[in-house]
């Protein structure tokens, strides 16, 4: 195929709409004024005209373009458009001249010129049924009728009028429905526009014409309506079978479409990733089993692993958005605002996945620490980065997680924002709650109590607002029971202490405190040696001394067998009395038998 013939198959793009408004609000029409508008387009044409070397001049004569087929650029379509828009500009000036009590020969120089501005709409549209590709011709026919009603309004052609203006709004709301596009912004603006124009047009045909107007409108709407329809689905499945992954995303209502293709190819891994380890992730945080969770430090992979992900989106786009704010500081165009506003969006999707996952992560770390701290087994490998947790630890990650939480609530989805507003609402003071009671734990081990005990009355205030802000989410309401018995023991626990506390501080209390006794006969014994033997009185030395029992005890007198009698006479050495064996065994044998030495003779031996 020679280049050539590639060329005559090349399909132009052009935004009418947005080429048209951008212009309209950037060189005049902000502040009404339709005479530098005017004098703008004159300039533009004149520019366009250079570069395409195409200058209608006296000293030469050049042939204006009268078959589409000899259009072989995209400039030549802005030509035709900026060429429409001069005379529309040129007739509303004159417009607001009439109205203002000028000549009444000016009507029908402003029925001209919108009579050229429609013409040169009709060439636009018929240029981009031949070159451009079926978006560009669906805006231009919508651009057209605009124009065509604008035309015959001021002739008072209120059918035809209403037939065109019907047509136009129609297009526009397909387009806004179509979801995929950027401008959707300004269709639905274009569609707001049209409305006074068809209740006008509907008034002056009120009466018998009415009836008639109407059905024609109607009958216009549904075959323009089918056309357009088949148009759209076409460039809808050409979208499709060409559309790569991640290109488009659904957030807040709105279809976003991913332009930069670094960002999307990193989209593309996040998800991926995402759906190969979501059903290892628990399903609610706060339910977590730790006993039956044996794979806790996988756990932590993941959500490290996801949160990196979108940490490298959040780059490229903070960027991008950066770029549009300095271009838009500038030089503003409609344009970049949707393009600004799109990327804004697209950093909200991020942004609240990224502080989700963070969130759900430091929720199980928070809860392994709380373990850790009361004395009950952890798994070590979670958090074998720390060799000792402490309850600043905790404070930390509190006040960590509030930043997270109140990010991830800004960048939620607007169709959940009604049903859950309060449970935000109450999560957020809920978390201020928890980070107050961290605190005032940790000013409870420097022996601050008075400091400790307004930190939890505060606490109990912050509890009552979240209960009157009336969540109905089974986590708040379980937080708020576990969060309320965990200050009940920590009030007991806190008033012991400070007594303590002010015993060892104030001599005179402590002395008045020594007198007290349940047994009043026993206020002027002797001091107990240790605390089970002197259970009746209140003794304050042992606030010093803290002790319980005397060890060893003391040593009685018992009626038992000497402790180390048996190993003493393992021990002992005694003489030999083989002589005196040797002796008895000779008297015994020489003694007859039957003789009886008696009951000592055996004891103390022959004499």
């Amino acid at each position: 195929m020679s280049k050539v013939e590639e060329k005559e198959q090349e399909k132009f793009q052009l935004d009418v709409l947005n080429v048209s408004q951008t212009s309209q609000i950037q060189f005049g029409l902000r502040n009404e004024d339709y005479t530098r508008y005017r004098h703008y387009c004159s300039k533009r044409l004149l520019v366009v005209r250079r570069q395409l070397k195409k200058i209608y001049g006296k000293k030469s004569v050049l042939n204006k373009i009268s078959d589409p087929k000899q259009i072989n650029d995209q400039r030549y379509l802005v030509i035709t458009l900026l060429k429409a828009e001069r005379a529309w500009a040129y007739a509303m000036d004159l417009k607001r001249e009439f109205e203002q009590g000028g000549d009444s020969r000016l009507n029908f120089h402003i029925i001209r010129r919108l009579d050229k501005a429609s013409k040169h709409a009709d060439q636009l549209e018929s240029y981009c049924k031949q070159v451009a590709d079926n978006l560009t011709i669906i805006e231009s026919q919508a651009y057209a009728a605009w124009m065509k009603s604008s035309f015959l309004i001021v002739k008072k052609q209120w059918n035809e009028a209403l037939e065109a203006i019907t047509i136009s709004k129609t297009i526009y709301e397909e387009l806004a429905k179509s979801g995929h596009h950027s401008q959707r912004d300004l269709y639905n603006k274009r569609v707001e526009d049209s409305e006074p124009v068809i209740r006008f047009c509907k008034y002056n045909l009120r009466g018998l014409q009415k009836k008639e107007g109407e059905q024609q409108s109607i009958q216009v709407q549904s075959e323009t309506l089918d056309s357009i329809k088949v148009q759209l689905g076409e460039i809808l499945i050409k979208r499709e079978t060409t559309q790569l992954p991640m290109q488009f995303i659904t957030w807040k209502s709105k279809v976003i479409e991913v332009t930069d293709e670094k960002l999307r190819e990193k989209l593309v891994l996040f998800d991926s990733f995402k759906k190969e380890n979501e059903s290892k992730l628990p399903t609610n945080v706060q339910t977590i089993d730790f006993e039956k969770t044996t794979n806790l430090p996988d756990i932590f992979a993941i959500y490290d692993k996801l949160v990196s992900f979108l940490i490298n989106c959040e780059l490229i786009v903070k960027t991008d958005v950066n770029n549009l704010i300095r271009i838009n500081t500038k030089n503003k165009t409609v344009k970049t605002e949707i393009e600004e506003a799109v990327q804004r969006n697209l950093l909200a999707f991020i942004m609240y996945h990224k502080m989700k996952y963070l969130y759900d992560r430091n929720q199980i770390l928070i809860q392994l620490f709380q373990k850790a701290i009361d004395g009950e087994k952890v798994n070590s490998q979670v958090i074998k980065k720390k060799k000792k947790i402490s309850l600043k630890d905790l404070v930390r990650l509190s006040t960590h997680q509030i930043r997270v939480f109140t990010c991830l609530a800004d960048s939620r989805d607007t169709d959940t924002v009604k049903e859950s507003a309060k449970d935000y609402d109450a999560q957020i003071i809920l978390l201020k709650s928890f980070r107050l009671f961290y605190i005032a734990l940790c000013l409870c081990q420097n022996q601050k109590f008075s400091e400790t005990v307004a930190l939890l009355d505060r606490v109990l205030a912050n509890i009552q607002n979240v209960k009157k802000i009336n969540s109905k989410s089974p986590n708040i309401q379980a937080e708020i029971s576990s969060l309320e018995s965990n200050i009940k023991k920590q009030r007991s626990q806190i008033h012991a202490n400070s007594f303590i506390q002010q015993l060892t501080q104030n001599e005179e209390l402590k002395s008045q405190m020594s007198t007290l006794s349940l047994n009043q006969q026993n206020n002027n014994t002797e001091k107990s040696k240790d605390l089970l033997s002197g259970l009746d009185s209140f003794d304050t030395s042992f606030i010093a001394e803290k002790k319980f029992v005397s060890l060893t005890a003391p040593i009685q007198p018992i009626t038992a067998k000497p402790l180390f009698f048996d190993i003493a006479f393992n021990s002992c050495t005694f003489p030999s009395l083989e002589s005196r064996k040797a002796s008895s065994s000779s008297s015994s044998s020489s003694q007859p038998q039957g003789e009886s030495k008696g009951f000592f003779g055996s004891f103390w031996g022959k004499k």
